[in-house]
């Protein structure tokens, strides 16, 4: 069962990692209550079930689900005597963790039934080197991913898709660092460039092009806070035309330049300053 782990807390990066492991349980084994917990663990049921109260909730976590024991939450969890449930867990906490709970709405959400493509997240923490000097930064981007793809399974991401729009969002998906090109995936598929932006529409409300754009945008947070890449190495990365470009856009999406919200987060060994001309004006892109 989930125990605090005694690690001591590093301070030089907002976002803490504990620890990542198995754990199983018998027909024997209790019950855990915590009051006003200090960390945060995120459970993925592997197998069997178990039982979850939390802040005045009651759950029933079985395979292929996720459940959060949130920071400040008071629990109780207790496996099926008759199914005992196996688990794979990490253990977090930190000012990042809190802000990216927050940014993506997933602060009171503490259970996630039939999630199966969450589980190579716990994987990705479980593989991480615990002494390793960069391993607070590696599961940070690992938890921001996670937590994207849970906000998208929350939120409203529809089962089951027509299979063209599955296949457009997976040429999507894998179009982030290159380019993309409708009317060429419209005659691949069979479809016109129409029916293909409609029922993408109905499926995700927004278009492709925007979806493409908004996962850029998001990748470029990423490498903004967890990578020594530059401005304009992250421009080339995601195939912006310029990184002044880049630059105007990623602030017209967010609020923020991106050296800004770099600095919200500063990594401890951070990427050599970026030098340049003044930045252009925001040129928009046509949709689709």
């Amino acid at each position: 069962m989930t125990e605090t782990p005694s690690i001591p807390l590093d301070k030089a990066f907002p976002f803490q990692f504990f620890a990542a492991t198995t754990a199983s349980a018998n027909s024997r084994t209790g019950s855990i209550t915590r009051k006003d917990y200090e960390l945060c663990t995120v459970e993925y049921v592997l197998s069997g079930a178990g039982g979850l109260e939390i802040n005045g909730h009651s759950f029933r976590p079985e395979k292929d689900s996720v459940y959060v024991l949130a920071r400040h939450s008071t629990h109780t969890y207790w496996p099926d005597r008759a199914d005992p449930w196996q688990k794979l867990f990490f253990v977090i906490s930190g000012d990042m963790m809190h802000y990216l709970f927050r940014a993506y709405a997933m602060e009171e959400v503490y259970y996630i039934p039939n999630c199966p493509g969450l589980k190579r997240h716990f994987e990705a923490m479980l593989a991480l080197n615990q002494n390793a000097p960069d391993t607070n930064s590696r599961a940070a981007l690992i938890f921001h991913q996670f937590i994207e793809e849970a906000a998208r399974i929350v939120y409203g991401m529809s089962a089951e898709l027509p299979p063209e729009v599955e296949q457009l969002k997976n040429a999507l998906d894998e179009s982030l660092e290159s380019g993309f090109n409708l009317e060429s995936c419209a005659a691949e598929l069979g479809f016109s460039e129409a029916h293909l932006i409609r029922s993408f529409r109905r499926a995700f409300h927004t278009t492709p092009y925007e979806y493409l754009m908004n996962r850029k945008i998001e990748t470029a947070k990423r490498l903004l806070l967890y990578s020594r890449l530059s401005v304009k190495e992250i421009a080339a990365q995601l195939s912006f035309s310029d990184q002044y470009y880049f630059s105007n856009y990623f602030k017209r999406k967010t609020g923020s330049a991106p050296r800004a919200y770099r600095g919200r987060f500063p990594h401890p060994n951070p990427p050599p300053a970026d030098t340049g001309k003044k930045a252009e004006p925001y040129r928009p892109c046509p949709e689709f």
